[in-house]
């Protein structure tokens, strides 16, 4: 069977900030391909729709901030994520401007880690690469 190489899909409303999570990957040479939405009900309905016509090319990680999203559509999309059979299994990071935990890859459970997004540009690429890295290709405990 040929390797499939993981797809990282980061979700937010901030151009900026999916710029700067691409070009972290591409430039940590980390093995993923990059998508990315700017829209959460696209995202949602995209995703929903790929999961429902049983997709292979899910998602094998989801960086999402739901904040920035008018209204509750952020919430709506991971309220999606969360309960819906056919996505809830896809690992997921919620940036916050606070996470619960300063170390998130200890606290938190096995699917959904909370991670700081800074708003300086190289400490946020330095997180994006730390989350992929540790979603992707370290053993979660």
């Amino acid at each position: 069977m040929p390797y499939i190489t993981p797809k990282v899909l980061v979700i937010d409303s901030n151009l900026d900030a999916i710029e700067l999570a691409r070009f972290a990957l591409w430039r940590s040479d980390l093995a993923c391909r990059f998508e990315w939405f700017d829209d959460a009900e696209l995202a949602n309905a995209s995703l929903l729709t790929h999961a429902l016509c049983r997709s292979k090319d899910l998602p094998a990680l989801i960086l999402l901030d739901p904040r920035n999203f008018p209204g509750a559509e952020g919430y709506e999309l991971l309220r999606t994520l969360c309960i819906y059979e056919a996505v809830s299994h896809i690992p997921l990071v919620l940036f916050t401007s606070s996470p619960l935990s300063s170390d998130f890859s200890i606290d938190q459970d096995s699917r959904i880690w909370y991670a700081a997004k800074s708003a300086d540009p190289a400490d946020y690429m330095r997180e994006i690469t730390r989350c992929v890295r540790s979603r992707l290709y370290e053993p979660v405990h």
